[in-house]
This record gives C-alpha cells, sequence and structure tokens, in this order.
C-alpha cells in the first residue's frame, strides 16, 4: 500500500520535558525508553555522567540531558524520571529527562529554523529545529549528536 503525499511528510517524535523546555526526538534515534531504571555509580565518569545502568547485557552510562544543556530539572510533580537510550558515537547513552509526552506526529516542513532567543543557553549545534504542537513549541533535538567529540571520546573510556 503506497503512502499518501501527506503520510510521506510526517514526522514521528517523541515528546520529553527538561525542566520546563519541551524538546522532542525523531522516534528512529530513540533505541528504548526507561523509566526510572536503576543506576549504579561510575567511578572515575566525566561530571556529566549521573552513574551507568545494564541493559540487556550491555553497561550504558546515564547523561542528565538537563544538566548537559544547562537547564535546571523540573522538580514540581516529579516521583520519576525517565531515560531516552540513543547511539552517540560508537556506544549507546542514556538521557535522562524529567517526561515523555505521547507521540507527536507532525509535519516535516512545520520544523523551521530556532530563532536566536531559542538557541541561546541550548547546545544550537544540535537543534534540528522548532515546531508548534497542541503541548506548545517543541525544540527538535538531535539526541545522536548531542554529545561533542570530546564528551564522547570520555564516555569510550568510562
Amino acid at each position: 500500500m503506497a503512502l499518501s503525499l501527506d503520510q510521506e511528510n510526517i514526522v514521528q517524535l517523541i515528546g520529553f520535558h527538561v525542566g520546563p523546555k519541551l524538546l522532542g526526538a525523531d522516534i528512529l534515534t530513540i533505541r528504548e525508553i526507561l523509566r526510572e531504571p536503576e543506576v549504579g555509580e561510575a567511578i572515575a565518569a566525566p561530571r556529566f555522567v549521573e552513574g551507568i545502568t545494564q541493559l540487556r547485557g550491555q553497561v550504558i552510562p546515564i547523561v542528565n540531558l538537563g544538566h548537559l544543556m544547562g537547564v535546571s530539572p523540573s522538580t514540581v510533580g516529579q516521583e520519576k524520571s525517565w531515560v531516552l537510550v540513543a547511539q552517540a558515537g560508537s556506544r549507546q547513552v542514556g538521557y535522562r529527562v524529567d517526561s515523555v509526552t505521547p507521540i507527536l506526529r507532525v509535519r516535516e516542513d512545520t520544523i523551521l529554523p530556532a530563532p536566536d532567543i531559542i538557541l541561546s543557553g541550548l547546545r544550537s549545534k544540535y537543534i534540528r529545529g522548532v515546531t508548534e504542537t497542541q503541548r506548545g513549541l517543541l525544540v527538535v533535538v538531535d539526541l545522536e549528536r548531542m554529545l561533542n567529540d570530546e564528551e564522547v571520546a570520555a564516555l569510550d573510556r568510562l
């Protein structure tokens, strides 16, 4: 069955909150979504790593995405947090976020370049753009490119 033109231009995003910011990442870049995994201490880990967890026999470093982006986490109504697992370089990384939304479907042509005001304070190099959703303005990020080369190398040494 062929997709209609409208369906071909739809991007499915996992929406998530980091503090007050609503962010989203392409669902195809998210390997797994974990609800409050058990996180152990990572000895001699870089400052941006909160700890490690095991997932199907693989050790995954957990990075606090808010800390990485300079955004304070939300504490209002927070009981537990979520971890989005994505590829970073040659390894999988878990990004801790405050909450996750249901899948958001947006037309690709509605993802516009982010204005400078949104880019200030965020790692603009990894922002694909912004789009308006029913939940508000959503900043679309590329989790696979969130860590810079130096940070990926630090994880490889972990």
